[in-house]
């Protein structure tokens, strides 16, 4: 297995970075990292390919052996003895035993396309991966379902020719007979329960990290508005695992065999298996009866559940909120309507299930008497024997069981097959892990330019903000201002690729933000929103939060410049300090500030600002600007404020109303009230 020390990372990852680089791709060092260290492959070549591949889509590594490597395919990868990747610059002179891992790009008709069904097909690809495990499941439960009938013959036996002569040699040979027949099934099943198992394991755990992963790829302002309804859509993967990996597939793998338990009730009793036969076609058709109405009550259950997690997360989320204005009540009725709206769905899905189950047990013990009944006639006429009855009827018993858990299967599916479709309609919305991603450049100077663009939240028609065009220059300060609401934060959230425009595009450094990296993307744009969020952990943690980890002389100097350093310093744990989930027991200056130094710690190209001192004390906030004043020539800053000490800052203004740029001038004009045509934007306390 691929060694994963800290510096064996990180001498693969600028290994992975110098390769990239050679084939016109930028890579960054955190995201070489998270591939490897995201890798489940044990095999060390293998490893990296699926690393390679996670990062660049569209190429992969080959094993190439030594002597059939060409000159142009270097750099490519051989393994040292010790098991780590050694990326060899040019051919050998000399050929090398062995084999390198070649990187190259794939054709067009090799590439994925986008499918309708996307969940469908991650599971079905998933399941697929195991289908040697399913054989075997499949070969012991046809040696199981064969083995059954060996009770059946065995009473059969007994009846006819140990009771009639008390032939107990006999019994007791058939009995040990029986008893190995016993232990063998046990043996099977539990054979085919660890393959199961073994199955399970390994699908959830590949497929919840890939539901998680494309749930967190999704863009952000296309995902569903309620977090908590979002979460609940996504539980719903356990309703779909829940079915396709567990015992439900056991009785779906036994339905075949009541096939095979009618023909040797025929073989030994004739007409007798005609009563089971006759029951098939009734109990697939109250399957068939429950079905439409237990899908429609299934879909509206778990959409009603979705709805009242999402409001359990918003109550929680905002408890300070409803507890300050005392809404508690408020809540508390919601929450009651859905509960008695949920428990009355859920009291006529039960219903429904019961009633369809009854019925089909209650023709299960009618067909029961009906073979005891035809059976009796069919020893008269001399077509079975006493034993034969007994044998018939155990078959007709375990027959008669598989049929009537069809209804249950069923049920089971319609819930599943819901689950499935909320899932694929999920995870067909806009998502920014595409292969069309891949885009990048090493120039430093990385200019915007804006083509005319409009963006409208989702589902609305009216343009949140609408802008001609416009370029921003690499190393320019930008000032943007204008009334709440105006659309300055949408603004930094499209600079920021955090938002897509409804029409236009934005590029930087001539690429389409739509199309660049998002590691390059990330290590180029830092961005600061006014609602800082943190996260569960230690503060060391949210500070190199989508970073590699910096060296503690780094760290320091920047906890100095910025004053977080008293943070530190105040608390017994230093950067082990706990921070709580949202960042909760901390001030929302101190949040600001925490996010500020870890944009500092990032050394963006461009700073993207977002109201940085709202929350900040004087003493912080010259800190702030200090920082921000040393900033090098050549990045980028751009920052939305309300204050008039921050204009200096800024070459050039932007002045933003209803969504629509209404100046765009020198900062000094701005301030001394000189733009046109809008009347002027600086007011004593500050910019409107």
């Amino acid at each position: 297995m691929l060694m994963l020390s800290a510096e064996a990372l990180g001498l693969v990852s600028e290994q992975m970075q110098q390769l990239a680089r050679s084939r016109g791709h930028v890579l960054t060092q955190a995201e070489c990292e998270r591939a490897l260290l995201q890798a489940v492959e044990q095999e060390p070549g293998e490893r990296l390919a699926a690393a390679w591949s996670a990062l660049l889509p569209r190429e992969r590594l080959t094993f190439v052996p030594a002597s059939l490597v060409q000159p142009e395919q270097f750099p490519a990868w051989n393994f040292s003895s010790e098991g780590l990747p050694v990326l060899v610059m040019h051919k050998p002179d000399e050929v090398i035993a062995g084999s390198y891992w070649v990187a190259h790009a794939l054709g067009v008709d090799a590439l994925a396309e986008a499918t309708e069904q996307p969940a469908t097909d991650a599971i079905r690809t998933a399941l697929l991966a195991y289908k040697p495990l399913f054989i075997k499941a499949a070969i012991a439960t046809v040696l199981m379902n064969l083995i059954s009938m060996v009770s059946s013959l065995f009473a059969m036996q007994v009846y006819d020719r140990v009771v009639p002569n008390f032939a107990y040699a006999t019994l007791w040979v058939l009995a040990a007979g029986v008893g190995i027949a016993i232990l063998f099934e046990l043996a099977f099943k539990a054979l085919r329960l660890s393959f199961i198992e073994s199955m399970t394991e390994n699908v959830d755990r590949g497929l919840s990290q890939h539901f998680f992963d494309q749930v967190m790829a999704l863009k952000l302002d296309k995902r569903p508005s309620r977090t908590g309804t979002l979460v609940a859509q996504i539980r719903d993967y356990e309703s779909v695992k829940a079915f396709f990996t567990s015992t439900t597939l056991f009785v779906v793998a036994d339905l075949p065999f009541v096939l095979v338990f009618i023909a040797v009730i025929a073989w030994i009793g004739g007409p007798v298996a005609l009563v089971p036969l006759a029951l098939l076609p009734i109990c697939v058709g109250i399957g068939l009866w429950a079905q439409r109405p237990l899908a429609q009550l299934q879909q509206y259950q778990t959409d009603e559940s979705a709805r009242r997690h999402g409001l359990l997360i918003e109550v929680v989320q905002g408890a300070e909120a409803i507890k300050a204005q005392g809404g508690e009540w408020r809540f508390s009725l919601i929450w009651q309507n859905l509960t008695e709206r949920l428990a009355d769905n859920s009291s006529r899905i039960r219903m429904l299930s019961s009633h369809a189950q009854f019925i089909s047990q209650a023709f299960q013990q009618v067909a029961y008497v009906l073979v005891l009944a035809v059976g009796v006639y069919t020893i008269q006429s001399g077509g079975l024997s006493m034993g034969g009855l007994i044998a018939c009827s155990i078959l007709a018993g375990r027959t008669l069981g598989n049929i009537t858990q069809l209804t249950s299967v069923l049920v089971q599916w319609h819930h599943a097959s819901h689950a499935l479709k909320v899932l694929n309609t999920l995870l067909r919305l806009p998502s920014d892990d595409s292969i069309e991603r891949e885009a990048s450049t090493m120039a430093v100077a990385l200019p915007y330019q804006l083509s005319p663009l409009t963006y409208c939240y989702e589902g609305s028609q009216q343009p949140q903000l609408k802008l001609p065009a416009l370029s921003i220059n690499a190393g320019e300060r930008l000032a943007i201002v204008g009334r709440n609401g105006s659309g300055k934060s949408t603004l930094l959230k499209l600079l920021a690729g955090l938002s897509t425009p409804s029409e236009g595009d934005i590029r930087l450094g001539g690429l389409d933000l739509q199309t660049v990296r998002l590691g390059w993307l990330r290590t180029r744009v830092g961005y600061l929103p006014q609602e800082v969020t943190l996260f569960g952990g230690s503060l060391r943690d949210n500070l190199v939060l989508g970073m590699s980890l910096p060296d503690e002389t780094r760290l320091q100097d920047v906890l100095r410049q910025t004053g977080l350093d008293r943070l530190v310093t105040a608390h017994p744990k230093g950067l082990d300090m706990t921070i709580r989930e949202g960042g909760a027991g901390l001030s929302g200056g101190q949040r600001q500030l925490i996010a500020f130094t870890r944009l500092v710690l990032q050394q963006p190209t461009i700073w993207l600002l977002d109201e940085p001192t709202a929350s900040l004390d004087r003493e912080t906030e010259e800190r702030i600007v200090a920082v921000i004043k040393s900033l090098p020539a050549t990045t980028t800053l751009i920052f939305t404020t309300h204050k008039t000490s921050w204009l200096p800052l800024a070459q050039r203004a932007l002045l933003i109303e209803e969504g629509q740029l209404r100046a765009d001038v020198p900062t000094e004009k701005l301030m001394a009230g000189q733009r046109a045509p809008a009347p002027a934007a600086v007011a004593d306390g500050g910019v409107a």
